[in-house]
This record gives C-alpha cells, structure tokens and sequence, in this order.
C-alpha cells in the first residue's frame, strides 16, 4: 500500500475528527448522566388545599411512545394557586372531563416540574374547548379570570398517582410523569442519538477523506507492476 496525504487537508481532517469524537463523547456522557436520574428517588412533597371548580382543563402528553390525556385542575393553597393532574387517559382522542362543580380539599404526595414547552410540531392549543398540547401553567392560566389568574405558580405538580379512566373501571396508578428526569428539556434518548450521529459524522468525514486520495492516486492498496 501507497499512501501520500495532502498535508493540509489531513491536519483539518484530523482536527475535524477529533471535534467531531469529543462532541460525541459529550452527548453519551450526558446520556449516561440522564439515565442515572432514572433510578434516583423523587424529593416528594405534599401539596394541600382545595380544588376549584370550572378550571378543568385537558392536556395532551406523551409517555412510553403512548399518546395520553390528563385532565388537570387548579388547586388553590396557602402560596397560590397550582395546576395538578388528576387522570390519565391512554388515546388519541379526549375523553370527556372531568366535572369539579364545588371546591373539593386535596392532598397529594409528589414532585414539581418546571412548565411543559411546546415544540415545532406541536398541535394548536384549543382553550374553547378546554384543550392543550403542552403543560404551560401560562397558558392554561390565560383561560382562567384575571383574578385567578394572578395567583397561578408557573410550575406544575405531578401527584405520586394517577386515575386511569381509560380502563373498564377508572383505577389508581402510578403517575409516569412523576419522575425527576422529565424536569429535562431533552431525555436521555436524545443524548444517544446525538452521540451516534457525531461519531458517524466523524467516521464519514474519514471514509471521504481516503476516497479523496485514493480518487486522486495518493492511496493504492496493491503496488502497480512494471511493464
């Protein structure tokens, strides 16, 4: 085998490969620091006070790669006013809400999280009809009189348990939201696929360099033979 690099365009191509490792090597440690969230216990906290009636609303959620509704509901309590999530629904399509017509006490265990981000792809919220792609305190309070309104915390709160009404009979189960990792704009999934698509970028930009040359009769792999 032959080989005679341009010297130039190996020095970028390498220091291109090695950026192109390191940021690689970045996203599966973060990946690796996300999915050690996974097994980390929530700071529980209880939340106390009364539910009130006519600020029901529905927001559409992902969990599992499943598509699912939660109905949500204001809780007002000694330092504001909360929005907390009291089902989940597994389908596409809302189910009918849940009626509140008179302040109710609650209380719950489980976590805070910051207020749900709507992306590029998400559908258009529909407050007339009660419905939301995102969990936005901000936007759910938009709905609510200007009074109320006032008093909501822009966080949310994800109660240890869920009512699953999707089911023959509506059953209590373990809320998938409630988890300290979601507190993340990006999940840990995407961290791998990032650290993938860096180190392919960097083995590609090898494989175009070597084609270069050997395209160009800098790289032969068996010697030519003299007439």
């Amino acid at each position: 085998m032959t080989f005679k690099p341009y010297p130039v365009l190996t020095l970028f191509t390498a220091v291109s490969v090695v950026i192109l490792i390191m940021f690689g090597n970045w996203q599966w440690s973060r990946y690796h620091e996300k999915m050690a969230l996974v097994d980390v216990a929530p700071e529980w906290t209880t939340v106390s006070g009364s539910l009130l009636p006519g600020t029901v609303r529905q927001v559409y959620s992902l969990t599992g790669g499943s598509a699912a509704w939660r109905d949500v509901v204001l809780v007002e309590t000694a330092d504001g006013a909360v929005f907390v999530a009291q089902t989940l629904h597994y389908g596409m399509d809302a189910p009918v809400p849940t009626l509140v017509t008179t302040p109710q006490f609650f209380s719950a265990r489980g976590i805070w999280h910051d207020p749900g981000h709507r992306n590029a792809f998400s559908t258009e919220d529909d407050p007339a009809a009660g419905l939301f792609y995102s969990f936005d305190p901000a936007a759910l309070a938009r709905t609510l009189p200007a009074d109320l309104a006032a008093k909501v915390v822009p966080r949310v709160f994800e109660p240890e348990t869920l009512l699953r009404t999707d089911g023959a009979m509506p059953e209590p189960v373990v809320n998938p939201f409630a988890q300290p990792q979601l507190n993340e704009r990006l999940p840990p999934e995407r961290h791998f696929g990032y650290a993938l698509t860096w180190w392919g970028l960097a083995i590609g930009l090898i494989g175009v360099y070597l084609a270069l040359h050997h395209q160009r009769g800098r790289l032969r792999f068996r010697g030519t033979q003299s007439p």
